[in-house]
């Protein structure tokens, strides 16, 4: 099965595997899963790195600099898929929740969507997408 990685389920995996969930690592560590993010959340895991936010509170011990990432995710075996006309389509057509306004999540969730394939995150203002197609597991810490 093919699973989309939100970004803070990126750096829990990367910094504070802790605050994954049994379920979450479960299904993170089955070898018939195929893990994948999107190219949305690498640019948010590099912004969080740069600005110092993964330096704070309990992922302080497990610094990653910016120009790790990639090397990390090819060594975790997650892939990064770019965003294409198609995921912008769905984007485009997704509707836009009051309590839910964040771009970035929008286009991750609208990757989900279209490449119809179950996404995990701690962000449970995900599921207010499942009306629209998102296959969602939420990372219940």
């Amino acid at each position: 099965m093919k699973i989309y990685l939100d970004t803070n389920i990126l750096i829990f995996l990367l910094t504070n595997q802790d605050e994954l969930s049994a379920n979450t690592q479960r299904l993170i560590g089955d070898y018939a899963n195929v893990l994948q993010t999107s190219s949305v959340c690498v640019h948010e895991l590099i912004h969080l790195c740069q600005i110092g936010k993964l330096d704070e509170g309990k992922r302080k011990r497990n610094h990653i600099r910016p120009e790790e990432i990639q090397a990390l995710l090819d060594e975790s075996e997650i892939r990064i898929v770019p965003v294409t006309q198609q995921h912008l389509n769905v984007y485009a057509s997704l509707p836009l929740h009051e309590a839910h306004r964040d771009p970035n999540d929008r286009l991750i969730i609208a990757q989900a969507i279209a490449d119809k394939t179950l996404i995990i995150s701690s962000d449970n203002k995900f599921s207010q997408y499942t009306l629209s197609g998102l296959t969602f597991i939420f990372n219940e810490r």
